[in-house]
């Protein structure tokens, strides 16, 4: 329309205008309005194309807000356009009126004309090329369209694949229930029966706390007692002790009286001499009183061999040493009077060393009787079979 314009223009302004050539430049302007009322027709038939995509693809309306952006300028360059030609038909209209008056200014006003038309052109171009990025950008808008379809069928259908899935997992869970809720009561019944087994256990253990606190006391009071007899001992045999004869040990409750071989028999016999049989007497006094302790007698030798004129009686140090925890015993039971069921004779023979038998100062600390005060329950458990 704007080409067609130009002739008209410019006839109008030489003043040479006839009636026919004013009819043909009328038609042709009719014909540039007709062509872009066509093209206006083409953009909507384009635009309805456009709105019917947009309903189509709905889901993807934040994909193709860009693209709609870019048809509004399109179609804001076309009503640019479309008002220019109107504006540019008005000053057609005026330019007839005043053709007379403008013939003395056609040379400054054809060159001004010829810059417009050059504009309108320009223009016309520009909304051209627009149309026709618009038009490409329509068609990959299209395609991928496409695309997000195809990928919304395969979306659709992983849907329907974890719709699957998902009601094989409630059954699962389902049948999971069912057995959590048979595991749970077989638990309750576990939880029950371990109930039962826990009050039992604690009646237990505040049985076993009052036999402790009760063993307790009654280990505080045997040491008390030990302590006293260790102290009747210590006092009663401190001439001995002084010499070295006699060594009282307390350790732990228990009480151990060390007495040297040569306070209760000469070497080589079981017999008790009469200096022992005194000093065995003190300690019998004191021991007596002690009715609630086990009395372990135990007899101890070197390692020198016994000699040939004693080995008809007694053949190794083994013999000797029993026959000696033996003798102290019975003297205990019949001159001391103590209860026998207290009492125990065992001989070790050189088999129990407290020093070295290389030098005479050991092997005479090593022939000696010991009489050992232990808990009565123990010396019951030593001397069962």
């Amino acid at each position: 329309m704007k080409r067609t314009l130009l002739p008209v223009l410019l006839l109008s302004l030489s003043g040479c205008v006839t009636t026919k050539t004013y009819e043909k430049l009328k038609t042709e302007s009719g014909a540039a309005q007709k062509q872009l009322a066509q093209t206006q027709a083409v953009l909507a038939e384009e635009q309805k194309k456009v709105e019917a995509f947009t309903a189509e693809t709905a889901g993807l309306r934040v994909q193709l807000t860009e693209a709609g952006r870019e048809l509004a300028q399109v179609k804001e360059s076309f009503a640019r356009a479309s008002a220019r030609a109107e504006s540019v038909e008005k000053e057609r209209d005026g330019l007839q009126q005043s053709n007379q008056n403008l013939s003395q200014s056609l040379g400054a006003k054809q060159d001004e004309l010829s810059k417009t038309v050059t504009q309108l052109q320009s223009q016309l171009d520009e909304s051209r090329k627009s149309l026709s990025i618009a038009q490409s950008r329509l068609a990959d808008f299209e395609k991928r369209g496409a695309e997000l379809s195809a990928r919304l069928d395969q979306a659709s259908a992983k849907t329907a694949a974890l719709e699957k899935e998902r009601g094989e997992l409630l059954k699962s869970n389902a049948d999971l229930s069912k057995s959590m809720n048979a595991k749970q009561d077989e638990l309750s019944k576990t939880v029950t029966v371990l109930s039962n087994e826990k009050r039992g256990l604690e009646g237990r253990v505040a049985e076993l706390s009052r036999a402790a606190e009760e063993l307790k006391a009654r280990q505080e009071r045997e040491l008390a007692q030990t302590k006293g007899t260790y102290e009747s001992l210590v006092g009663e045999l401190k001439g001995e002790i002084a010499q070295g004869q006699v060594k009282i040990e307390q350790f732990q409750g228990k009480l151990s009286v060390n007495v040297a071989e040569t306070i209760f028999f000469d070497s080589g016999k079981a017999e008790i001499k009469v200096s022992g049989r005194k000093v065995l007497q003190r300690v019998g006094d004191v021991l007596k009183h002690v009715p609630d302790k086990a009395i372990r007698i135990e007899g101890h030798t070197d390692d020198v061999p016994i000699r040939s004129t004693l080995r008809e009686k007694y053949p190794s140090n083994w013999e000797l040493s029993t026959a000696r925890a033996t003798t102290v015993a019975r003297f205990l039971q019949e001159k001391a009077g103590i209860d026998p069921a207290l009492l125990t004779a065992a001989g070790y023979g050189e088999y129990r060393p407290v020093a070295s038998n290389d030098a005479e100062d050991g092997r005479a600390r090593n022939r000696r009787i010991e009489i050992v005060l232990i808990d009565r329950e123990v010396g019951r458990a030593a001397a069962a079979p």
